[in-house]
C-alpha cells in the first residue's frame, strides 16, 4: 500500500515538472519569484538595520531633549515646594502656635490651636499632604490632610521613623549651626502614604528659628508634599513609548524614588535595576538635591519591536507575491492563448493538410502573430508563383546594386578626369599667356579636388578657410565683381578641427539671396578669433537681408535641424548644422541675425571637438 502511495507521489511530481517545462509562465513566475525574494531579503535586512539604527538614534535624541525639559520642570517644581515650606517655617502665626504648644501645658485647647495652625498652613497649597513638628527627641506633633478618623488609620510618621527623624534633626541642627546653605534637607522615606497607596510623598525638613537665629535650632518643620506633579513630568519621558523606554529618579541614597511604572521599582537600588534588566540610557542631575534623572532604553525590546514590524512586512510580502503569481498565471495564459491556437492549427496542418484560418480575437502583438499566420497560409496557396516572382526580384535587385556600384565608380573616375582636364587646360592657358583664365582654372580645380575628396571629411580650419577664399574668388569673378569679400582669421587657430564644407552653405546664402538684384556694393566678411577653449567664427554680409517669414523658418532649423525635412526648406543649412553638432557636441552655439535691407550675420561658437 505504501509503495502505491509513493508511486502516485512520484507520478504527481513528474506531472508538475513536465507542466512547468512545457508552460512559459512557470519560467516567468520562477524568475520573478526569485528576483522578488532576493530583493525582498536584501531590502528586509538593509531596511531593518537602517530602521533600527534610525530608531535608536531618534530615541536617544528625543529622550535627551525631553530629559532636559523634564529636568528643568522638576527643578522648578521642587523650588516651588521649597519656597512654600520656607515660607511656612518663618510664618509668625505658625511659629508662635508651635512655640506655645511646646512651651505650655498640653491640653485640649493647645492641641486644638496646634492643629488649627498646621491645618491653616497646609491649606496654603493643594500639594501639601501634611505638616509635622519634630525635635531632637522625635516627632512632637503632626497633621495629615488625609488622616482617617477610623480605627486602624496610621500617621505619616510612625514609630519606625523616629531614629531617622532624630538623625535628620541632628543634621539640620549641625548644618544651621555652621550656617551652611541650603538649610533644609529633603527626605524621600516614607514614599507612600500609609493609608493611601495611590498617594506618593516627598518630605522637606526646615529649621525653625530660635530667637531669630539658626545657631541653636531646637525644632524643625517637616512638610510632606505630593509627588504627583513630579510623576507627571517623569511620565513625559516615555509617553507613547512605554514598552521600551522607562524613566525614574534616583535619590541621594542610590535608590529609585519615582518610576514611570509606579510602585513596582520604588526602593530598589538603581545600579541593581539597570544591571538586572541590561538597560542603557541617559542621565541628568536635578538641581542640587542629589537626585539623578534616568531615561533607560531597553534596546533588546526595541529590536523586538523592529522584528515585529518587519515580521508583519514579510507576511505582506508573501501575500503580495502570491497575488503577483496569480496575476502572472492569468495574464500569461491570456497572452499565450493565441499561441496555443496557432500551435494546434499547425498540428492540424501537419496531420491533414488543412489550411483553415484562425479567428482573430484581439489586436495585441500575439494576435498580430496569429494574423501573420493567416497571411502565411494564404501565401502558401500560391507558393510556386510567389517563389518565382521573388527570385526575379532578387535578380533585379542584384543588377541594380551592380549598376549603382558601377555608376559610383564612374563618378569617382569622372571627378579625377575633370580635375586632370582642368589642369591640362590651365597649362594651355599659361602657355598662351592668359593668366587670369589660368588662375580661375587653378582655383576651380582646387575647389573640385577638395570637394570630391571622400576620404577626408574632417579637416583643419586653415584648409576650410583656404577653400572658402577660392570659392569667393570664383563667385566674385562669375558675378563680375558684384561684391567684395574680407577674411580675417587668427592664424593661431589654423589647426582647429572642423568638418569639410561646413561654412559654404552660409557663404552661398549671402551670395545667392543677400546680393540678389545687386550689381555692385556687396560685401562678405568672415572673421575668426579664439578665446579660451572656444573659436568664434562670424559670417556677415550687407545684402538684402531675409524676410521675416523665412527668418523664422531658418531660426527654427538652427534650433532643430530635423524640421528642415518636414518643411522641405533649408536642407543645406540643416545638413551642415547636423554635421557640426555631431562633430562639436552640444556645447556648440549658433547665433543668427538678419534685417531686411541691412544684411545677415551668422555667429558660430565652436568648442574643441571631443
Amino acid at each position: 500500500m505504501e509503495g502505491v502511495v509513493e508511486k502516485k507521489e512520484i507520478c504527481g511530481i513528474k506531472k508538475v515538472r513536465d507542466y512547468c517545462k512545457s508552460h512559459m509562465w512557470c519560467s516567468f513566475a520562477m524568475a520573478i519569484l526569485v528576483a522578488i525574494i532576493l530583493l525582498m531579503t536584501i531590502m528586509w535586512v538593509y531596511m531593518k538595520n537602517q530602521y533600527y539604527t534610525h530608531l535608536v538614534e531618534t530615541t536617544y535624541t528625543t529622550e535627551e531633549a525631553l530629559m532636559n525639559s523634564v529636568r528643568i520642570n522638576m527643578k522648578n517644581q521642587m523650588e516651588t515646594y521649597i519656597n512654600l515650606g520656607s515660607g511656612l517655617s518663618i510664618n509668625e502665626e505658625t511659629v508662635d502656635a508651635i512655640q506655645d504648644f511646646v512651651t505650655g501645658d498640653v491640653d485640649a485647647q493647645t492641641n486644638k490651636d496646634m492643629s488649627n495652625a498646621l491645618k491653616s498652613a497646609a491649606r496654603s497649597s493643594t500639594f501639601i499632604v501634611g505638616i509635622a513638628v519634630a525635635s531632637e527627641e522625635g516627632i512632637i506633633y503632626q497633621y495629615d490632610k488625609n488622616e482617617m478618623r477610623i480605627a486602624g488609620s496610621r500617621p505619616i510618621w510612625e514609630e519606625d521613623s523616629e531614629e531617622m527623624i532624630k538623625e535628620v534633626f541632628s543634621e539640620i541642627k549641625e548644618k544651621n549651626g555652621k550656617n551652611e546653605i541650603p538649610r533644609y534637607k529633603i527626605i524621600t522615606h516614607p514614599m507612600i502614604h500609609p493609608n493611601m497607596e495611590s498617594l506618593g510623598m516627598i518630605h522637606i525638613a526646615f529649621p525653625l528659628k530660635n530667637l531669630n537665629s539658626y545657631q541653636n535650632v531646637e525644632y524643625m518643620m517637616l512638610v510632606s508634599f505630593q509627588t504627583q506633579p513630579l510623576t507627571s513630568f517623569l511620565r513625559q519621558m516615555n509617553q507613547n513609548q512605554e514598552e521600551y523606554i522607562q524613566a525614574y529618579i534616583e535619590d541621594s541614597e542610590g535608590e529609585i524614588m519615582l518610576h514611570t511604572q509606579g510602585r513596582e521599582y520604588m526602593g530598589i537600588r538603581s545600579s541593581d535595576y539597570q544591571k538586572e534588566n541590561q538597560l542603557t540610557g541617559l542621565t541628568a542631575q536635578i538641581g542640587n538635591y542629589g537626585w539623578t534623572l534616568h531615561a533607560v532604553i531597553d534596546e533588546e525590546m526595541l529590536m523586538k519591536k523592529v522584528d515585529t514590524i518587519y515580521g508583519q512586512m514579510v507576511i505582506i510580502y508573501a501575500g503580495a507575491i502570491l497575488i503577483i503569481l496569480l496575476i502572472l498565471f492569468w495574464t500569461t495564459n491570456r497572452i499565450l492563448r493565441p499561441v496555443n491556437i496557432i500551435s494546434n492549427s499547425i498540428k492540424r496542418v501537419e496531420d491533414s493538410e488543412t489550411r483553415e484560418q484562425i479567428a482573430i480575437e484581439g489586436t495585441n502583438e500575439v494576435w498580430q502573430l496569429a494574423q501573420e499566420y493567416n497571411n502565411m497560409l494564404q501565401k502558401i496557396r500560391k507558393a510556386a508563383q510567389d517563389v518565382e516572382e521573388q527570385h526575379d526580384k532578387v535578380i533585379e535587385s542584384l543588377k541594380m546594386k551592380q549598376r549603382a556600384e558601377r555608376e559610383a565608380l564612374e563618378s569617382q573616375i569622372n571627378a579625377h578626369f575633370i580635375c586632370n582636364m582642368l589642369n591640362a587646360i590651365n597649362y594651355e592657358a599659361m602657355e598662351s599667356g592668359n593668366f587670369k583664365v589660368s588662375i580661375l582654372l587653378k582655383k576651380l580645380s582646387n575647389i573640385l579636388r577638395y570637394t570630391f575628396d571622400q576620404k577626408h571629411q574632417n579637416v583643419y580650419m586653415f584648409q576650410e578657410i583656404s577653400w572658402i577664399e577660392q570659392y569667393l574668388f570664383l563667385q566674385r569673378e562669375r558675378l563680375d565683381n558684384a561684391f567684395s569679400y574680407e577674411i580675417d582669421f587668427d592664424s593661431d587657430y589654423d589647426n582647429w578641427p572642423c568638418r569639410k564644407l561646413m561654412l559654404q552653405p552660409f557663404v552661398e546664402n549671402s551670395i545667392v539671396h543677400g546680393f540678389e538684384g545687386m550689381e555692385n556694393g556687396g560685401n562678405i566678411k568672415i572673421t575668426g578669433k579664439g578665446y579660451k577653449e572656444f573659436l568664434e567664427i562670424i559670417i556677415e554680409d550687407n545684402g538684402q537681408g531675409i524676410a521675416e517669414k523665412r527668418k523664422t523658418v531658418i531660426q527654427e532649423i538652427l534650433d532643430d535641424p530635423m524640421l528642415a525635412k518636414k518643411r522641405e526648406v533649408g536642407i543645406g543649412i540643416s545638413n551642415v548644422i547636423t554635421r557640426m553638432r555631431m562633430h562639436y557636441g552640444e556645447k556648440m552655439k549658433v547665433e543668427f541675425w538678419t534685417e531686411e535691407g541691412k544684411g545677415t550675420r551668422f555667429v558660430f561658437i565652436l568648442p574643441m571637438p571631443e
